[in-house]
């Protein structure tokens, strides 16, 4: 037996999900995500996770290196980075060593890293997280938003 669907306005969306009503109807319009109108004449969706492709225009469109260039150059030891973004260590160690963070220093016992990179990949993988419902999806397509960004 299948679950009745469950229907949000687009504002209703936006607000439970972070996207905006904009790149929902965006969205709705390139077919990626269907809308439908309910009886009051309404736009209305069904939103559950979505595929890799989407998520990683979602965050193309919300989420940019530039956000952080404030952070740029700024020096955040490893451990420092993983309790102030909430990240584990492993995480940013993998991230660093596959270039996704840039590395300013590094000696015996200590890593330093470019904090404005910490914060974009970290948001990036947050909200990849988000619209796939999956850790491991969110890393593909945290790869596969950097690809594109050049990264």
């Amino acid at each position: 037996m299948t679950e009745p669907q469950s229907y949000l306005t687009l504002s209703e969306a936006a607000r439970k999900y972070g996207i905006s009503s904009d790149v929902l109807t965006r969205l709705a319009r390139d077919g990626i995500i269907r809308a439908i109108h309910n009886g009051e004449g309404d736009a209305v969706i069904t939103v559950s996770t979505v595929d890799n492709d989407t998520a990683a225009r979602i965050i193309l469109d919300e989420i940019r290196p530039e956000q952080y260039k404030n952070l740029r150059g700024k020096r955040i030891r490893l451990m420092e980075a993983s309790r102030k973004y909430e990240v584990a260590d492993p995480n940013l160690y993998r991230w660093a060593g596959r270039h996704y963070i840039r590395v300013l220093d590094q000696g015996s016992r200590r890593m330093e890293l470019d904090e404005a990179d910490v914060a974009y990949v970290v948001a990036v993988h947050r909200r990849a997280h988000e619209l796939t419902g999956s850790p491991i999806k969110a890393g593909w397509v945290l790869k596969q938003v950097l690809d594109i960004n050049g990264n």
